[in-house]
């Protein structure tokens, strides 16, 4: 008698025997490393009450996660799309804001449709949390832990992405803009359409001088002195966005200490899908793969007084890179080869 065969949702995934192996044994070395530089691993559930779940995030991510409501208590219960806000509320919970604390985490989120042809619904996420620290010896040790965990997944060439949206940031608070307009504005320097920029940035009642500035900001990507060029004229602006550009070269710095064979570029067009972070921002990619593997940022929160810097990473799009498979199977068992 056929046996039927169930169809699973798009952009949901089963993990065979095989893969799940391999990921067992990267689970173990992943939490590994992040002990080795102090991070102690929490186990957020998979669900809670909506409101803490999305506090301080974004309309991105509200419109990512699924909501039901809770039969006890009949509040809106939400299922994680993304977990550094379950980290914000487990430091908000049980930590002193006196303290640094240092959070890792790796399991699954779920999320209600796929970011890109790419992607899963159902991401497992690998990452780090570092709060409570506002310098950059801090910002680079959490860069060189990511940088770390992707080497253990892939041995190919990394890229690394490094931008600030407080750039952005500083220069749409200036004009003063509406929400709607600077969340257009956004999605269009993402784009880097320039010429739709200047159309959209004439349509509304901005200074030329700081028109010229935003309709100017998808160049600030590529070489260093590419931006600085750029930054001379925004800095008439906001004077922090020098020592922004500043503090981003000191960082690259301290990042190729530990990590000389990582290419470091600057691409400050890459904004946040999810607005918790307001600083810098970092994008890792893999040789000969454009779709990235790792992002990160530093934020605010509790009321903007503590900062956090952190990342995450993509696992399950990472078992693409599987290789030395030693799990088999004989006779109907699985087995380890080479173990007796």
């Amino acid at each position: 008698m056929p046996t039927k065969k169930w169809i699973l949702p798009n952009g949901i995934e089963d993990i065979l025997p095989e893969q799940a192996y391999w990921l067992e044994l990267k689970r173990r070395e992943v939490i590994e490393t992040f002990l080795s530089y102090g991070y102690g691993l929490v186990i957020p559930p998979i669900i809670e009450y909506h409101d803490s779940l999305l506090s301080n995030s974004s309309d991105d991510l509200d419109l990512q996660t699924f909501k039901l409501i809770d039969q006890d208590t009949g509040k809106q219960l939400g299922i994680r799309a993304d977990i550094t806000s379950q980290i914000s509320r487990i430091y908000s919970t049980y930590c002193d804001p006196k303290e640094i604390n240092r959070y890792c985490y790796f399991d699954h989120v779920v999320r209600t449709n796929n970011r890109d042809s790419k992607s899963s619904r159902l991401p497992i996420q690998a990452g780090a949390e570092l709060i409570g620290s506002n310098n950059i010896e801090d910002d680079a040790e959490i860069i060189n832990l990511m940088l770390d965990v992707i080497k253990i997944f892939s041995k190919k060439r990394i890229y690394l992405d490094l931008g600030h949206v407080g750039i952005f940031k500083k220069l749409t608070n200036f004009a003063n803009l509406k929400k709607d307009d600077e969340k257009k504005i956004k999605e269009l320097i993402k784009s880097k359409s320039s010429s739709e920029i200047k159309k959209f940035m004439n349509s509304l009642k901005v200074d030329n001088k700081l028109r010229e500035c935003i309709c100017n900001f998808p160049k600030m990507h590529g070489s260093i002195n590419n931006i600085l060029d750029n930054v001379i004229k925004f800095k008439d602006f906001d004077a922090r966005i020098e020592n922004d550009i500043k503090y981003m070269l000191d960082l690259c710095n301290l990042i190729n200490k530990n990590h000389d064979d990582v290419e470091i570029k600057y691409d400050f067009c890459e904004l946040p899908g999810f607005d918790y972070e307001n600083d810098i921002l970092f994008t890792v990619y893999i040789e000969n793969d454009s779709k990235e593997v790792a992002i990160g940022g530093k934020y605010d929160f509790i009321d903007d007084v503590v900062s956090g810097i952190g990342f995450s990473i993509d696992v399950r799009y990472l078992l693409k890179y599987q290789n030395g498979d030693n799990l088999k199977r004989k006779s109907g068992k699985w087995f380890v080869e080479g173990e007796s």
